[in-house]
């Protein structure tokens, strides 16, 4: 069985894109009306390039540490339970934003 890194997954609304972060599709696409839902109530994860200092000053122990902070955190907050693990599995993916309609998440994997 051959995977398809190369297919995308259209995300409509929460139920799509959390079963989506479940199954972990290599690419996800956040689009129409769920998109600005998405980014209102969405924390996002910081990018390569903002991690990047924290990892070299730290030797990669700011990653298991701030990865312990961020589910104590999450699991604290108010806020619905989907929200909470929509929050907590797509810190596995990159965030671009390709234009005003779409939000396009790609599996961190792929890049490695």
């Amino acid at each position: 069985m051959e995977l398809d890194k190369d297919a995308y997954v259209k995300a409509n609304n929460a139920e799509e894109l959390l079963t989506a972060l479940t199954n972990k599709e290599w690419h996800i696409i956040i689009q129409g009306d769920y998109k600005k839902e998405f980014e209102e109530n969405t924390q996002l994860p910081l990018s390569e390039k903002e991690q990047m200092g924290f990892h070299l000053g730290s030797r990669g122990m700011i990653s298991i540490w701030g990865e312990f902070v961020f589910q104590f955190i999450n699991r604290w907050k108010s806020g619905s339970k989907q929200q909470k693990k929509i929050d907590s599995r797509i810190r596995k993916y990159n965030v671009k934003k390709e234009d005003e309609q779409e939000i396009h998440l790609s599996l961190r994997q792929l890049e490695y």
